[in-house]
């Protein structure tokens, strides 16, 4: 894994420790894009920050303590492309629904793999989408309102973001290490103690067939 290289979008309370558990198992590359700044408020679960670092640019902080390459922007679908295909996975630690899905839709375009990791409340839930298998959509396939995509009006417990970002870790790792089982969906309860694991089929008509399809036509 040395050589691997690893894109993490949103580096919070999920990409921040995600970043640091890569690194320390030895990921070669990774890259952070986040546009947002540091906050008092959010301290207690993005564990990459301190107080002096309140108002610098989390991308540039976090970087500088795992040794990875920073990008201070919101990635869109201009400058994404280009971006996920110089990588050997990415991971979702964004808090947009809008945001999570252009990355589901980006990495089937590109055959690379992808970990969708979200944490609200006491909860989270993780999923590693293979070029080949299920996606993002085949969960849910479009994303809710708009309105409802910011953590910032659920809240979130910080353990919470802890318990997910080491399941997405773990499969970034499993997926730069190609495994082939079936995608499951991993379901953390923080309030009950209890991690579920659901099987995710593809849904019939998804995109992530046709992309599939599109990667295995003939130049």
């Amino acid at each position: 894994m040395e050589h691997a290289a690893v894109l993490i979008v949103g580096a919070g309370g999920l990409g921040a420790p995600v970043a640091h558990i890569l690194q320390r198992a030895g990921v070669g590359s990774l890259t952070l894009v986040d546009p947002d700044r540091v906050e008092e408020e959010n301290l207690h679960r993005q564990i990459l920050y301190r107080d002096a670092d309140i108002g610098r640019p989390k991308a540039e902080v976090a970087a500088s303590r795992v040794g990875a390459q920073a990008q201070v922007m919101r990635l869109d679908e201009h400058n994404g492309p280009e971006l996920v295909r110089r990588h050997a996975c990415v991971v979702d630690g964004t808090d947009s629904f809008r945001m999570k899905f252009l990355l589901n839709d980006l990495c089937l375009e590109a055959g690379v793999p992808l970990v969708h990791a979200a944490a609200a409340r006491f909860q989270g839930q993780v999923l590693l989408v293979r070029p080949g298998g299920p996606c993002l959509r085949c969960l849910l396939p479009e994303p809710p309102d708009a309105d409802t995509d910011e953590c910032s009006r659920t809240g979130i417990f910080g353990p919470a973001a802890g318990a997910v970002a080491a399941l997405a870790a773990a499969e970034a790792l499993r997926a730069l290490q190609g495994v082939s089982e079936p995608s499951q969906l991993l379901l953390v309860h923080l309030g009950t103690g209890r991690l579920d694991r659901t099987r995710l089929r593809a849904l019939p008509g998804c995109r992530c067939a046709a992309a599939t399809d599109a990667l295995r036509a003939p130049a």
